[in-house]
């Protein structure tokens, strides 16, 4: 959302001059079912429109291109209206959220004589029709589908582990089984594991699927990568000390192969370490950008 006002609030000089062109070539005086008709064809993203008095109490139902609805007539809309800029004839919102229609929109209020007409643009297919973000194609909603099986099978399956490793310790508790070492850290490593499975799933859909329609550019998200990466690590860290507890247990002579394995581990904190550290820096220096001379 934050990204479709940007977008828009970097091209709203272009934007309006072609609203308020296009309106002013536009007999607006009588609204009409041929008025109506036209404002929507000309207009593919208004999504609806009404008018008001002088004093900005609305006079008329809300039109929409297939209906209309009557129960906000005698409302008062100056709250949506800037006194002084309205002085020109016109008057255009800032984006915010339709309570109409739950989209994200802007109002561009027009004088019509002593009424007002009040049109109301989705803000996202303004800003399609400009070609300043891409459209919600069909490969992108079958792509976005099959982030959500995935995303949906990841969770799953996240869920699924968690519910395992509670199903084993449960079995080493009441059942005959002897409970060792194995019987606890087996359990957790499934948890751990299970946790960053699900946190992946979640993430997808977070990065993918929900938010889709709000994206205008791919930022890279450090704390996906960071959640994902910490929680394999623990997992790994879990399993080197059962290695080493067996090792110390039955044979002291495959104790080299344990130290190797910790060492490989103690060099990948290392360098997770090191991309933390990166990362924290790059978020908090403002980025240099110097114009050529």
């Amino acid at each position: 959302m934050q990204n479709l006002v940007k977008s828009y609030n970097a091209n709203a000089p272009l934007i309006q001059k072609f609203i308020l062109t296009t309106l002013g070539n536009v007999n607006l005086k009588i609204l009409n079912t041929s008025l109506i008709e036209r404002l929507y064809k000309t207009f593919p993203s208004l999504e609806l429109l009404y008018k008001s008095d002088e004093g900005f109490v609305q006079n008329s139902s809300n039109i929409y291109y297939d209906r209309e609805d009557a129960h906000h007539i005698g409302v008062d809309r100056s709250y949506l209206i800037d006194e002084v800029a309205i002085q020109k004839g016109y008057f255009i919102s800032e984006p915010y959220i339709s309570t109409a229609t739950g989209y994200l929109c802007i109002t561009v209020v027009y004088a019509v004589g002593e009424e007002y007409l009040f049109l109301d643009f989705r803000l996202r297919k303004l800003l399609e029709r400009f070609d300043l973000i891409e459209k919600d194609d069909v490969f992108k909603r079958v792509n976005r589908s099959s982030y959500a099986i995935i995303g949906g099978g990841l969770l799953f399956f996240g869920l699924f582990v968690v519910l395992y490793g509670f199903y084993t310790f449960g079995g080493y508790v009441f059942g005959s089984d002897e409970l060792t070492i194995d019987a606890v850290f087996k359990p957790i490593i499934a948890l751990t594991l299970g946790l960053a499975v699900y946190d992946l799933g979640k993430t997808i859909f977070e990065q993918e699927v929900l938010p889709k329609t709000q994206h205008v550019s791919d930022v890279f998200n450090a704390k996906t990568l960071i959640n994902f990466s910490a929680s394999i690590i623990i997992a790994l860290l879990i399993e080197a000390l059962l290695v080493v507890f067996k090792i110390s247990i039955h044979n002291y002579k495959d104790l080299p192969y344990a130290s190797a394995l910790i060492g490989a581990l103690a060099f990948l904190l290392l360098v997770f370490a090191i991309f933390i550290y990166l990362v924290r820096k790059s978020e908090k220096e403002p980025l240099d950008i110097r114009a050529d001379d």
